[in-house]
């Protein structure tokens, strides 16, 4: 059973015959069902229910949208999330390798910043501020890639010109 079964039913015949008088009881009635043997072929309904249906399909557009923000949110999260799990598994290969595994990681990562600018494929901004990181000792470096790096943080785990194992 459906809701529309709930409604005041008038015989197609009836309603031809006295629309007027469907047209008065939609004053009391929100919407009235026209039947043809048996079963609804067309619905009579009051403006006042079209006004609302619309603001209830523009209240159901809203929340659709709202849901799908917050789910382009959450995987963004997600993303930052893998970000710097391989960042912070990097961090812990650069404290830990021996000196000459660090600079080859090091090496590597600036040869990836000298691509990015002979090339122009990533902004200045962030080939300005990986080169600052990379000039700084060891334990400085690990400790910024996953830190905020002020404010450039996410930004530049985004972007970065460590070649990570993929997840």
């Amino acid at each position: 059973m459906n809701k529309l079964d709930n409604l005041p039913q008038v015989p197609a015949t009836q309603a031809k015959q006295a629309f007027g008088e469907m047209l008065d009881r939609l004053r009391s009635e929100p919407a009235l069902a026209i039947t043809s043997h048996g079963r609804i072929k067309a619905l009579m309904a009051a403006p006042e229910v079209w006004d609302s249906n619309s603001k209830s399909l523009d209240e159901a557009h809203r929340a659709v949208d709202q849901m799908k923000r917050q789910l382009a949110r959450a995987k963004q999260a997600e993303l930052e999330s893998q970000r710097l799990q391989r960042h912070a598994q990097l961090a812990v290969e650069l404290l830990s390798a021996p000196r000459s595994r660090q600079d080859a990681l090091i090496a590597q990562a600036r040869a990836m910043l000298k691509k990015w600018k002979d090339e122009r494929l990533v902004s200045e901004d962030y080939i300005g501020k990986w080169e600052q990181l990379l000039g700084l000792p060891v334990k400085q470096l690990a400790s910024a890639i996953v830190g905020d790096a002020d404010g450039w943080g996410r930004a530049l785990r985004q972007n970065t010109p460590f070649v990570l194992a993929p997840r």
